[in-house]
């Protein structure tokens, strides 16, 4: 059964977070999938769909590695 997990990222003020959720996404390993939840100003939420057996933690982990590649510097996990 996948893992389905909600994660929030938000960024610099000003900064869309429509083009940050696209370019999370594409980065994005092979077997996760996304949805689009809301946007609120600087902060966007979606849902990650992990590949049977991945756990929270490495769902969260990957979330932050995401966020600190080129193209999404600035963003970062929000609470929920």
């Amino acid at each position: 059964m996948s893992f389905s997990h909600q994660v929030s990222i938000t960024g610099p003020s000003g900064a869309p977070p429509e083009t940050a959720v696209i370019r999370f996404v594409a980065l994005l390993p092979e077997g996760w999938h996304a949805e689009v939840g809301e946007f609120q100003g600087d902060l966007a939420r979606l849902r990650i769909t992990a590949p049977p057996g991945t756990t929270p933690s490495e769902a969260t982990r990957l979330a932050a590695d995401i966020l600190s590649r080129p193209g999404l510097q600035g963003w970062r996990l929000a609470d929920h």
